[in-house]
């Protein structure tokens, strides 16, 4: 008896003891941050005109040059080099250890949001493969000074991810309008319409009846929340046009694009004004399919070829205008910069925003155009000060569209601009909203041919050639490259003494084609707040819009919107982790699971056999669980 009190005695001294460490001794810092910055403002661009090696150039924010006017790919403008180029710092095991373990306790604390979106965003990046985002966040750190490989795009932080199919109802390789009837409305389509399904034959107007589709727009105003649609394209080009027109052709934009043949259809540009005049909000360019061939642009009042596109002597704006003044709206039509700064959230209800004839600048070029356009960063700012105001909430769609378009050209110096103009929205919106009752989801439409390969050294210019080896013809050759397009020569070009960085500059292809092509891969689905779980895995396109209806309790399944919210958000279960240890590494803590298995814990310390929580993010105290002390007190008092 006096030996068993003994050593009940002496554990309860030793509980004591490690319960007083525990309680005193602060967690240490971590010695190792993530060392990724944030995204830094753009620098503003000036121009250069000096002549450098391909092997050489970096580039930097800088002036987009004055496109050349000759049928070679060669350029002699060059973007701004930075000098030395970064190299990569060597990192020890424990480096990589260490900064895994941090990532990792991050993964194991995330916990999953059930609420109901009160709002929902959608980005789309037209054409914006993973090895777009993937140039785009290289190039967006080499912009930085830095090598570029560990840099990150602001949507990459996103905590679920998944991947999309992106085929057609008749095709491997999609175009932007079946895909997005697909992930905006839904079903699956043929290639070339909009807000169909696939009894349509395209082309042909009487094929139309029983054909149609409503998209999550709809089912978002029905449910009482505010819409918007935000674009860089024409608004009624094949992204944002699914999002309210139905039609059996994505070409028939305005009136006279309609054949006689094709039979009595309704063009995109008048279902818009005359059928989806409720969308509060409406931003894009295109000005040219909302009025008549007898009226000029007011941007180019001068020029003959810049007049409207309608046949009948008919302004849609005009119209637009004259609804919204009836139903006694709070409404304004902007064309230029100038009015689009001057409009107060507060004061508007209705914003109608044509920025261009036809789609809006390149960003690169933003800065040339005559009567200055917003940026789709600012946009998206707009469009959501003005949507948030109701209190059901709002459906927003904001594409960054010129992507596809500068990898049409090959061009992919623009494309890889564009992805990160378009990043910088998302940041933004982001910035603006609350991820308990937000959903944003950031996906592309479909992939391109575009590759990047050549085994370059860590930090070589992604614009430039690969600085290790050549091609069998003994020519240097890019990093990023395409698999058809207009960038093909019968004979390949020596790009000895080409400034490949160039934002004109068309990157070689192995296929001629006038334009490259879409590709048929899937693409990434990024997505954070209310419901984003819900995007994971290999999903079905559809299967996105189905997911964000259900998630903001809109369309046909909102069985589950009375419900009361959880307590408290379950997490995601915690798996035993194996690491093997360093030499001169501590051992890491560890506790015995069910099985009996002892399996290690991130940000835990065992000590003198009790487990103690340290504190994350740096200096703080560690908590023990006394649970064994008052065991031992019981236990002692009972002998």
């Amino acid at each position: 008896m006096f030996g068993t009190r003994k050593t009940v005695i002496l554990c309860l001294l030793e509980f004591l003891i490690v319960a007083v460490h525990c309680q005193t001794s602060p967690a240490q810092p971590a010695e190792v941050t993530n060392n990724i910055p944030t995204q830094q403002p753009t620098e503003q661009r000036t121009p250069t005109t000096t002549t450098t090696t391909s092997t050489t150039t970096t580039p930097t924010t800088t002036t987009k040059p004055t496109p050349t006017t000759t049928t070679s790919t060669t350029s002699t403008t060059t973007p701004t080099t930075t000098t030395p180029q970064p190299t990569a710092e060597p990192h020890p095991k424990d480096y990589w250890m260490r900064r895994g373990q941090d990532e990792l306790l991050q993964a194991l604390q995330a916990k999953i949001n059930t609420n109901v979106a009160k709002n929902v965003i959608l980005f789309i990046g037209d054409g914006m493969g993973v090895t777009t985002t993937t140039a785009a966040r290289i190039l967006k750190g080499q912009k930085e000074g830095r090598t570029g490989e560990e840099s990150i795009l602001s949507f990459e932080r996103f905590p679920h991810l998944g991947l999309s199919k992106v085929y057609s109802i008749d095709r491997q390789v999609p175009d932007s309008a079946d895909t997005a009837t697909s992930f905006l409305c839904g079903v699956k389509s043929k290639t070339g319409t909009l807000g169909m399904d696939a009894s349509v034959r395209r082309g042909d107007c009487s094929s139309e009846a029983g054909a149609a589709v409503d998209s999550i727009i709809q089912w978002s105003e029905r449910a009482g929340k505010s819409t918007g649609i935000v674009t860089n394209t024409r608004v009624t080009h094949t992204t944002p046009g699914a999002a309210y027109a139905k039609t059996a052709d994505y070409r028939f934009e305005y009136d006279g694009r309609i054949p006689s043949r094709a039979g009595d259809c309704k063009d995109i540009a008048l279902q818009l004004i005359e059928d989806s005049s409720d969308i509060e909000v409406i931003m894009g360019g295109g000005r040219r399919n909302f009025i008549s061939t007898s009226e000029s642009d007011p941007e180019y009042s001068s020029s003959r070829r810049r007049v409207g596109r309608r046949t009948e002597n008919t302004s849609l704006i005009e119209v637009w205008q004259e609804i919204k003044k009836l139903e006694g709206k709070r409404y304004k039509y902007v064309w230029n910069k100038t009015e689009f700064d001057m409009i107060n959230p507060q004061e508007v209800d209705y914003l109608f925003g044509l920025f261009a004839w036809s789609h809006m600048k390149y960003e690169v070029d933003r800065q040339y155009d005559i009567a200055g356009e917003p940026s789709l960063e600012e946009m998206t700012q707009k469009a959501i000060e003005i949507l948030r105001k109701n209190q059901n909430g709002y459906f927003l769609l904001a594409e960054g569209g010129r992507i596809d378009h500068a990898h049409h050209s090959s061009k992919a110096g623009i494309a890889l601009e564009e992805t990160l103009a378009f990043e910088r929205a998302v940041a933004k919106a982001v910035e603006m909203t609350n991820e308990e009752d937000t959903l944003i989801v950031v996906m592309a439409d479909h992939s391109h041919v575009f590759t990047i390969g050549g085994y370059a050294s860590r930090g070589n210019p992604i614009l430039g050639v690969t600085d290790i080896g050549r091609a069998r013809d003994r020519k240097p050759f890019t990093t990023l490259a395409y698999g058809n397009g207009p960038g093909w020569r019968s004979v390949r070009e020596n790009l000895e003494n080409v400034n490949t960085a160039d934002y004109d500059y068309r990157f070689q292809s192995a296929v001629p084609l006038r334009s490259e092509t879409h590709s048929g891969e899937d693409v990434a689905v990024y997505a954070r707040g209310p419901m984003s779980h819900l995007f994971n895995g290999v999903m079905e396109q559809y299967y996105i819009a189905h997911a964000m209806a259900y998630a903001s309790c809109v369309g046909q399944n909102k069985d589950h919107c009375n419900l009361p919210p959880p307590t408290e958000s379950p997490t995601r279960p915690r798996q035993p982790i194996n690491v093997p240890q360093t030499p001169g590494q501590q051992p890491k803590p560890s506790i015995k699971t069910e099985e009996g298995v002892v399996s290690e814990v991130p940000g835990q310390a065992v000590e003198g056999g009790v487990l103690c929580q340290g504190a994350t993010g740096g200096t703080g105290t560690k908590e023990c669980s006394v649970f064994g002390i008052f065991i031992a007190i019981v236990t002692l008092l009972t002998l």
